[in-house]
């Protein structure tokens, strides 16, 4: 498994081991709600200085899930502020993919303590390179001023339980006798692949759409998601696995936008990632997931979106720039079209 765990600077339990996390499902929920937690965690090597636990490289990644990234910098940002703190937005960019085989050192800088608000800066390195930075808002909430509430609408959706689950709709794609035994082989290794995370998506490519890589341009689209296993109630942890999950996929809006599957794709990776907090939420409880692609250009991505309390609630707003580029079988029937439209539009 694309999976690597680092020992512990400081570690009292010599009987931990890692739970089977594939996407098969399971009743041991409690190992699940383990293994998100440990993927989000850091661990304190000096003052301002933190190391990650664990790094994770899904299938066909060039790198460490950035997601991971996101999550454990905020979280190594966390531990350097008071508990009253709570993050409101933050703003990173992605500057190299990450090695699962190096364990990554968060650098926190404290920029600024004031009573409201609290400032950090992060960098991440590996092998003495920054592979990401971010940038880190803290507020103190506000409950005694009168202060403006709105909201955009939460979409009209189907309910998540009356939609497929990731390993159902991988089982359904190997009902295809035709598929080629490396795309085979490719989907019996994402349905093994660790996922302690519950994802539907609201509309999924059919068996042959996922084959091709055409399919219907949508420049949006929804997905649910939630822990597979129940978590604490510490609002922190919540908050740094709904920013690791919400890289999930994300990206993948603008290819969806140009009518393109996974499979018409030779390139895609996250360049930056920004979110705003705007409402508690449990990562735990089903969230919804509305992610929209207004432009590509230049091999270039960007995604904006919006996430959904079952209740309706806006809790967090994203935003993401990422590559977006074509594979070489497919530039090729492209330019072949391109050509062929030409001889066409002569005759």
């Amino acid at each position: 498994m694309p999976n690597k765990t680092f020992p512990a600077v400081i570690s009292f339990d010599k009987s931990t081991s890692k739970s089977d996390t594939s996407l098969i499902p399971s009743s041991e929920e409690t190992d699940y709600a383990k293994s998100i937690a440990d993927a989000v965690d850091v661990q304190e090597i000096d003052v301002n200085l933190y190391m990650s636990k664990e790094l994770w490289r899904p299938t066909g990644a060039r790198g460490v899930f950035g997601g991971q990234i996101v999550a454990q910098a905020l979280h190594a940002a966390f531990n350097t502020v008071a508990e009253e703190f709570h993050v409101h937005s933050l703003h990173s960019y992605f500057i190299l993919p990450g090695n699962v085989e190096y364990p990554v050192v968060y650098q926190v800088q404290r920029l600024r303590d004031g009573r409201s608000f609290a400032t950090r800066f992060v960098t991440a390195t590996q092998r003495g390179k920054a592979i990401f930075v971010s940038s880190f808002s803290f507020a103190k909430p506000d409950n005694t001023s009168i202060t403006l509430e709105h909201q955009s609408a939460m979409p009209d959706v189907p309910e998540p339980e009356s939609l497929s689950s990731e390993y159902e709709r991988l089982q359904k794609v190997l009902e295809n006798h035709d598929l080629p035994p490396k795309y085979r082989e490719h989907i019996e290794s994402r349905m093994e692949e660790s996922s302690p995370i519950d994802y539907r998506n609201v509309h999924n490519p059919t068996p042959k759409e996922t084959f091709t890589g055409q399919m219907e341009a949508k420049d949006l689209q929804h997905r649910w998601f939630k822990t597979r296993g129940a978590l604490s109630d510490d609002p922190r942890l919540h908050a740094c696995i709904i920013a690791y999950a919400s890289d999930s996929a994300f990206i993948g809006t603008a290819a969806l936008a140009n009518g393109l599957a996974p499979r018409a794709i030779g390139m895609m990776a996250s360049l930056d990632h920004s979110m705003w907090f705007h409402a508690p939420a449990r990562a735990d409880e089903w969230l919804l997931y509305e992610m929209h692609s207004p432009r590509t250009s230049e091999g270039r991505g960007v995604a904006f979106g919006r996430l959904y309390r079952q209740d309706g609630t806006l809790a967090v707003t994203t935003a993401q720039e990422g590559i977006v580029r074509l594979s070489r079988r497919e530039q090729e029937r492209r330019r072949k079209q391109r050509e062929d439209e030409k001889s066409d539009s002569k005759l």
